[in-house]
């Protein structure tokens, strides 16, 4: 929370005089001059504040925290300490604010390794954070028995582990057979259109080829393929978004994935995309976020040494058939080959789920994205209010 003023500003040299000198009831009168005079102090507003609220002079430290949010918007510690305060005066909706503010600069509570060093009052802190937020947070509104895993510590009925959103009493198993699902017939007619599309168009269309791990968040568990050639992907479909550019090279798989029950938040499927995994490459074991869709592969180009793991059984990918596995499974794939391998990827929902059902987690995660858009919002209300 240092800045130009704070580093040639001696704030033990302002305060300590008050503490010593002054008796405890004119602290909260005494320490929050120091901020008028000091306006632009980020480190010295949050001192006084963690001083106040130690004395419990909440109304104070409050707006000391806030004046060092003003200044400091990005220091995860202010959210934390503020929202502790906030939950202490029973302002629980307004702190939970705070405590998913800071979650998005430290990442997830559930998580999150503290240094050895950490403070005995921030780890306090932390571990109070985490509470509300499982509390608040950690079961569905919108469908019965459904929770945000990163905010439960409820543990799982088989071996799933999905580190998003998790439906309990779906049925769990790693693989699938294609053959049972009722759209498979009339999707599997369209197959050879399917691969003779992707031939014709693959090369005029691999321009739009982007690295399918994207970002720093990757690059510790996925070191070898984060933004790297290494796994590539040509999405018609990024996150319920249509890529515009590429699914026009498509039209004949389009129309195919219109009789599939494709997996999506909105009218369109969640995600529809070519993957290349380049040669001597391989995926390393991972959980994927929710259990209530499932991915299909379909097979396009398979060199040997080529396979999928999932839940520690090994599948290799038929050349033009389809695989179907449930990815909230520990899985990884692996091209032992000298050449890449191609599958074309989408998601359909998991077969036990009613239409009311879907629309139940459709509103569920819509409802969670509108309250994570507002958090600011949310925040700047209360202050607004107070």
């Amino acid at each position: 929370m240092t800045n130009e003023e704070t580093q040639t500003l001696n704030i033990d040299s302002l305060i300590q005089p008050i503490l010593e000198c002054e008796p405890q009831t004119s602290w909260p009168l005494l320490l929050p001059k120091l901020l008028d005079a000091y306006p632009q102090s980020a480190e010295l507003s949050y001192r006084v504040a963690v001083i106040l609220e130690q004395i419990g002079a909440l109304a104070e430290s409050e707006k000391a925290y806030f004046h060092c949010l003003d200044l400091a918007p990005k220091n995860y510690l202010v959210y934390l300490y503020l929202g502790y305060l906030l939950e202490t005066k029973g302002e629980e909706n307004t702190a939970l604010a705070c405590y998913a503010l800071c979650e998005t600069l430290t990442g997830s509570f559930n998580r999150l390794q503290l240094a050895n060093s950490t403070a005995p009052q921030t780890l306090k802190r932390f571990q109070k954070a985490w509470q509300c937020m499982e509390r608040n947070l950690g079961t569905a509104s919108s469908i019965t028995s459904g929770r945000w895993v990163q905010y439960s510590s409820k543990p799982f009925e088989t071996p799933q582990a999905p580190h998003l959103f998790y439906v309990p009493n779906l049925t769990a198993k790693p693989i699938w057979l294609a053959q049972q699902f009722s759209w498979y017939e009339s999707f599997s007619t369209m197959i050879p259109d399917i691969i003779r599309e992707f031939h014709a168009t693959f090369n005029t269309a691999s321009s739009h080829l982007t690295p399918y791990l994207s970002g720093k968040e990757y690059e510790s568990v996925f070191p070898k393929l984060a933004n790297s050639n290494n796994w590539q992907a040509l999405s018609l479909f990024k996150e319920g978004v249509e890529n515009v550019s590429v699914s026009t090279h498509f039209p004949i798989l389009k129309k195919a994935l219109e009789k599939v029950p494709c997996y999506g938040l909105t009218a369109s499927p969640y995600e529809v995309f070519y993957s290349k995994l380049a040669k001597g490459q391989t995926i390393t074991p991972h959980y994927g976020l929710s259990n209530h869709s499932l991915t299909v592969h379909l097979a396009i180009d398979i060199p040997h040494d080529c396979y999928l793991d999932v839940n520690g059984e090994r599948v290799s990918w038929q050349e033009h058939q389809l695989t179907i596995f449930d990815d909230s499974y520990l899985h990884m794939a692996h091209n032992g080959s000298d050449r890449d391998r191609i599958v074309l990827i989408f998601s359909i929902w998991h077969p036990d789920l009613t239409a009311t059902q879907r629309q139940e987690i459709k509103s569920e995660f819509k409802n969670r994205q509108r309250w994570i858009d507002n958090l600011n919002a949310t925040l700047d209300q209360y202050r607004n209010d107070h």
